[in-house]
């Protein structure tokens, strides 16, 4: 097997650390879980995470840039505000029915960690508030005249779904979520191709 770089070898360690910690929850998964999992020298995911600290915050962070590319991937094609958001509640709706699926990743760690001074929860409330904020734009380009107490209201509707959906084990309140946002949108947004609700 051909020797992977120092790059490549962080992210192997990311993707399986991160595969763990998903699964089971930070605190259930040692380093020595992850070392043997990945199968590096404990050296080697020592010199790339000198702590189980940074490993979290690092594979929140990257767990966080991946969502967002994915969202900005999907979301290219979307013809315009109202259609992107939309879409983060399909996206999010689909993921629920993955198998093995356990909540929003992000939402975990900040249960995990309690600590608003931790570097993970720090990492997973500026993703929230990305998240927050990115709606707030597509509401103001689709004619909302409030987006910000919207788009908060939008977060709690995603975030809450993901909660209960991992909860309870069941896409449900998915279904919920999306009836939930559309009633929303439908209440807040003007009417397509009339300026006015």
């Amino acid at each position: 097997m051909a020797r992977r770089s120092a790059e490549e070898t962080r992210r192997h360690i990311l993707k399986v650390a991160g595969d763990l910690f998903y699964a089971r929850g930070v605190r259930a998964v040692g380093m020595d879980l992850v070392i043997s999992r990945a199968e590096v020298a404990n050296a080697t995911l020592y010199r790339q995470f000198a702590t189980k600290d940074d490993l979290v915050t690092a594979y929140l962070v990257s767990r966080n840039d991946d969502w967002w590319r994915h969202l900005r991937e999907s979301a290219a094609a979307a013809p315009d505000a109202r259609a992107r958001i939309r879409l983060l509640f399909d996206l999010t709706r689909q993921d629920m029915t993955r198998p093995g699926y356990r909540g929003c990743a992000t939402l975990n760690i900040t249960s995990e960690f309690p600590d608003a001074e931790h570097p993970a929860h720090a990492a997973a409330v500026a993703h929230k508030t990305e998240v927050q904020e990115w709606l707030s734009e597509q509401l103001r380009e689709a004619g909302d005249t409030d987006p910000e107490d919207t788009a908060g209201k939008l977060l709690v509707i995603l975030d809450g779904a993901q909660v209960l959906a991992a909860a309870m084990g069941t896409t449900t309140p998915g279904d919920h979520m999306t009836e939930l946002a559309e009633q929303l949108l439908e209440a807040r947004l003007p009417a397509p191709g009339t300026g006015s609700r």
